[in-house]
C-alpha cells in the first residue's frame, strides 16, 4: 500500500513565485521536494488547482508518495 501527501503551492509575486503557505514558512518548490525526499517520499505529480483567465496556474498541488509502514493489506 502506498501513502500519498499533497502540498499546495500558491503564486505569490512578493515571495518570488510559487511558495507554500505562511504557516509552512513560504517554502519554494525545490525546498519542498528536498524536504519530502528526506522523509522517504518521491514526487509523482503536479496538479493545477486554480487557474486564472489567461491560463496561468495560481495554485497547484505537489503530489508525493511513499510505501506505508504497514507493509500489508489494510483490508
Amino acid at each position: 500500500m502506498r501513502e500519498y501527501k499533497f502540498i499546495q503551492m500558491k503564486y505569490k509575486i512578493m515571495k518570488g513565485g510559487y511558495v507554500t503557505s505562511k504557516e509552512d514558512g513560504y517554502r519554494d518548490h525545490r525546498t519542498v521536494i528536498r524536504d519530502m525526499a528526506q522523509q522517504g517520499y518521491r514526487l509523482v505529480s503536479q496538479l493545477p488547482v486554480s487557474v486564472e483567465g489567461y491560463g496561468r496556474v495560481v495554485i497547484y498541488d505537489l503530489v508525493f508518495e511513499r510505501e506505508d509502514n504497514y507493509g500489508g493489506s489494510k483490508f
